[in-house]
């Protein structure tokens, strides 16, 4: 029953994702395709590697922390697990991004407990890396951003003091000992019942695992440092699209467009939607309006959508098969 069981729901669960992902694009496939069409092969190729290089950079960071639980953790295991989680960031509309990971690398010997410290201070690394790429890029450009992009100041703050109580909000839940006292005594005064003990004592060793891996992964100094400058090397493969996509742009101009595209990834983080869903596209035609013209920036948009998107969805569903077949 069960290996019948088996071979029915992965092909239910795959056909649902599918079903999921047409009803979510449904209004947006036609645009995309007439927009893939009309591209150059040459722009193609120079989005879809520039999507790649942001998840193998992501995959390597992602494996550089993971090395501090397992010193043998391979790069391209790494890079294989970001692709997998990109497939679970569209279907679960980008909440479940941490847990598909920890899923991905539980099958390979690293307890949740641990990876769950991991993949929460990778996050916490990825908001600072957008926070100040988009402030150092901003104050690099701002003779030339200023005239443009002066009314946004506000949304401007929003977006640094969001970023700023995200980072707070998940270190203090990673390492405030306090925290964990007050939710287990909280759960022991709720689940009375004598069966849910070991489970309260289970989940207080799990608390003690997750500071301590928290506390010693930022003692780290180095390691933060690197895995920084990786997450601003994969952020930077993804602000070069607008650049290959509007090709015509002259060289002077690629500070601006990818100080642009730097800003749009930072105030898109301030409109509530799930998965950044419709926050990217509202955000990235209305700042690149003004530079490009509505019709490049909606072309644009389109191409990067794909890009950033829909394309690494597609190359992680042979990770997720095959992580399917695995056993633990």
């Amino acid at each position: 029953m069960k290996k019948k069981l088996s071979k029915i729901w992965r092909p239910a669960f795959f056909v649902f994702v599918l079903f999921i992902i047409y009803m979510m694009f449904k209004d947006s496939w036609g645009d995309i395709w007439e927009a893939l069409k009309k591209t150059s092969w040459k722009v193609l190729a120079g989005v879809v590697i520039c999507s790649i290089l942001y998840n193998c950079f992501d995959g390597i960071a992602v494996a550089k922390l993971l090395r501090s639980c397992d010193n043998k953790f391979p790069w391209n295991e790494g890079i294989k697990c970001s692709f997998y989680y990109s497939f679970f960031r569209v279907v679960t509309f980008g909440s479940g991004t941490a847990p598909a990971g920890m899923y991905y690398v539980n099958k390979r010997g690293i307890p949740v407990d641990r990876s769950l410290g991991i993949f929460t201070l990778n996050y916490i690394v990825q908001r600072i890396a957008v926070c100040l790429y988009f402030i150092v890029s901003f104050l690099l450009n701002y003779q030339t951003m200023h005239p443009y992009f002066g009314s946004y100041r506000r949304y401007m703050i929003y977006g640094v003091v969001l970023a700023v109580l995200i980072v707070t909000a998940l270190i203090t839940a990673c390492i405030c000992e306090t925290l964990h006292t007050w939710l287990l005594g909280l759960a022991e005064k709720v689940l009375r019942k004598e069966k849910y003990g070991e489970k309260i004592k289970e989940w207080e060793q799990r608390a003690v695992t997750v500071r301590t891996e928290a506390e010693t992964l930022l003692k780290d100094k180095k390691l933060l440092l690197e895995v920084l400058l990786l997450n601003f090397l994969k952020l930077s493969a993804w602000f070069l699209i607008p650049v290959i996509v509007f090709r015509k742009a002259g060289l002077l101009e690629v500070p601006l467009l990818i100080a642009t595209a730097s800003m749009m990834q930072a105030l898109s983080g301030v409109i509530p939607a799930p998965g950044g869903i419709g926050a990217v596209e509202f955000v990235f035609v209305s700042l690149f309006t003004p530079l490009v013209g509505r019709v490049d920036a909606v072309f644009g948009m389109l191409l990067y959508r794909f890009s950033t998107y829909i394309l690494p969805f597609i190359l992680g569903i042979p990770q997720v098969i095959k992580n399917s077949r695995q056993k633990k």
